[in-house]
């Protein structure tokens, strides 16, 4: 390989390490883009008749920034200084259910006070608006009346008061349920992590040969200002990190860069 000339092909991938147990916190894999910026400042040293005789340098920096073309959840939590955990949580559950024989179904069990579970189900009027227009049913513990409904979170079963709503209807319950998943909090009092890093390269030189490297940040400062926008377009991943020199090693480095077959 000449690495007297050669040209970085494709960023890989960058992983992200924690620094004290060494375990895996990231991979960034779908890297639409990525820029390590390199800048240092210098002063002019002026003397006679103003001519620069010299300059002063100082406050080198390294910046990585870039795009993941998916979320990463080891990413999230790096930005948010967070843990990854499993468990079970609660959320709100919007439950659109169909009406059948005065009767209809939640798809999840409701949470909440004996007889107060759901609270409120919304029925769509002739132009199938909710809120604007739409008619609420309140619940009841016992009997439902007009305007009523009960409800048994042991079978999930709603039931309406009887004729009151046709059959075909489809009104829509918002509540409480417990879900198995994972959770990222973004505390006010947890900020972003400093991370190793290794970012993974593809490079060629000037005879189409191809061979790896590497770039290694020992102390990789996550900035925790960022964006998760939507749209049209799929969700993305934008980050920024910063490069530490590793003072409790007593080395300066910001960057080494391996070169490999």
């Amino acid at each position: 390989m000449n690495i007297d000339k050669f040209t970085i092909a494709s960023y890989d991938q960058i992983t992200g390490f924690d620094r004290t147990n060494g375990s895996l916190d990231l991979i960034l894999d779908e890297l639409t883009d990525f820029n390590l910026s390199n800048s240092e400042d210098k002063s002019e040293i002026t003397g006679k008749g103003g001519r620069v005789i010299g300059t002063l340098k100082k406050n080198k920096r390294v910046t990585g920034s870039g795009t993941n073309g998916f979320l990463c959840g080891g990413a999230l939590a790096a930005q948010t200084g967070a843990e990854i955990e499993d468990g079970k949580y609660l959320i709100r559950y919007t439950d659109p259910i169909t009406v059948s024989e005065n009767k209809g179904v939640t798809s999840e069990t409701a949470i909440g006070a004996i007889g107060n579970e759901i609270g409120t189900i919304y029925v769509r009027n002739e132009n199938n608006a909710y809120i604007s227009g739409g008619k609420k049913l309140t619940q009841t513990s016992g009997e439902p009346g007009a305007g009523e409904f009960s409800y048994n979170p042991d079978t999930k079963t709603i039931t309406f008061f009887a004729g009151e709503i046709a059959d075909g209807t489809e009104v829509i319950a918002f509540y409480d349920a417990n879900v198995t998943g994972k959770k990222i909090s973004n505390d006010a009092d947890h900020y972003s992590k400093t991370l190793a890093l290794y970012i993974d390269v593809t490079c060629k030189d000037v005879c189409d040969n191809m061979f790896h490297g590497q770039f290694i940040i020992d102390r990789a400062d996550f900035s925790g200002t960022f964006d998760l926008q939507g749209g049209a377009d799929p969700v993305a991943q934008s980050f920024e990190f910063t490069s530490l020199p590793n003072l409790c090693t007593g080395k300066s480095e910001l960057w080494r860069f391996i070169i490999f077959d």
